[in-house]
């Protein structure tokens, strides 16, 4: 458990890093490519607003535009903050020199949605010695515990578990238990918690029948341009496949592409099995078409759930150090029942 103290609070003027470029899929393609970092020579302070920095991945993916837009809207002046957004840029150095610049700026807090998990220590003690409490969103970092306040985020590799589960009960339901099952696996980024969190889930699971054999496991990166072309590699190597686990929807929309390119037939009328992870609007549609047959939720709207610790941090309350966001199951047997209750 961690102990919430009060913090003093500060504003820091003018440091919107983000700008409306950086809302999802209305940016322009050179958006990100036109920021700087911008860095604080002398901040003034009122007492007004909390003053939370938060340093964001990137924009890899429709799950992180949700996740992006959860954050700018929770994090208002109208809720009483000062928001300081920084797009990381799929740069990890990028990100460490982010925090060091919002710890010179000595902000309340600190939210981090680290791309990889290692290379944190020292800005997290930095942090620590400032007395600025360090939120960690998504993705987990490296470090001792006690470096940082909570993490907040999905439950990665349950995940794994959950999708590997269904994948057991799809094959029981259809008469195929004893079958060999070959398995293509998309994995996300290197280092991502996301990745390595679904892919020892997965494994868990896998081990369990010794007639799935996983054909091979690549990296697409979490983006749906790699998932298609890491997936044109793998259809030219491999042509007998029975199911496609990735471990995002953006890799498995492209994945899709290049197999409908390819001849090859997938979904619940084809011959390729399709499941993948976040259960993205677009996945409800291709679920709907029986394109898409699973897709396990990562819910990306953490941002309530982290203004509610930080409340609790405010009124000196306690906060559990590990808090996860609820998240489901959707199949293409009941996507239609929930598609017009999303919110990403």
């Amino acid at each position: 458990m961690c102990v919430g103290t009060q913090w003093k609070k500060r504003i820091v003027a003018i440091f919107m890093v983000s700008m409306l470029g950086l809302f999802g899929c209305a940016a322009p393609e050179d958006a990100s490519e036109s920021l700087e970092l911008v860095r604080a020579d002398a901040p003034t302070y009122s007492d007004e607003y909390i003053t939370v920095g938060f340093i964001q991945t990137g924009k890899e993916s429709d799950w992180r535009d949700a996740n992006t837009n959860d954050f700018l809207s929770t994090f208002t002046r109208e809720n009483g903050y000062n928001l300081i957004y920084i797009d990381g840029n799929s740069d990890s150095d990028r990100q460490i020199k982010a925090m060091n610049d919002l710890i010179s700026q000595e902000v309340d807090y600190i939210i981090i949605d680290p791309i990889v998990e290692t290379g944190w220590n020292d800005s997290l003690l930095a942090a620590q010695e400032k007395g600025i409490p360090v939120i960690v969103s998504d993705r987990m970092v490296n470090a001792d515990e006690s470096l940082y306040t909570c993490w907040i985020g999905s439950d990665f590799e349950t995940e794994g578990h959950k999708a590997a589960k269904w994948l057991e009960e799809y094959l029981e339901s259809v008469g195929r238990t004893d079958e060999t099952i070959r398995i293509v696996i998309l994995e996300g980024t290197e280092g991502a918690s996301a990745a390595i969190g679904r892919t020892n889930g997965l494994n868990a699971e896998i081990e369990k029948h010794e007639n799935w054999e996983v054909l091979t496991t690549r990296c697409a990166n979490f983006t749906q341009g790699e998932g298609k072309n890491i997936m044109e590699e793998i259809l030219k190597e491999y042509e007998d496949i029975d199911v496609l686990i990735s471990e995002n929807d953006n890799m498995m929309f492209g994945a899709m592409k290049a197999m409908e390119q390819a001849g090859v037939s997938y979904g619940v009328d084809g011959d390729v099995i399709t499941v993948s992870f976040d259960a993205l609007h677009e996945a409800f549609e291709l679920m709907m078409e029986g394109k898409l047959m699973v897709s396990v939720e990562c819910n990306p709207l953490i941002a309530g759930l982290s203004h509610e610790v930080i409340q609790k941090l405010e009124a000196g309350e306690e906060i559990d150090m590990v808090n996860y966001v609820e998240e489901s199951v959707f199949s293409y047997e009941n996507a239609a029942d929930y598609i017009n209750e999303r919110k990403y």
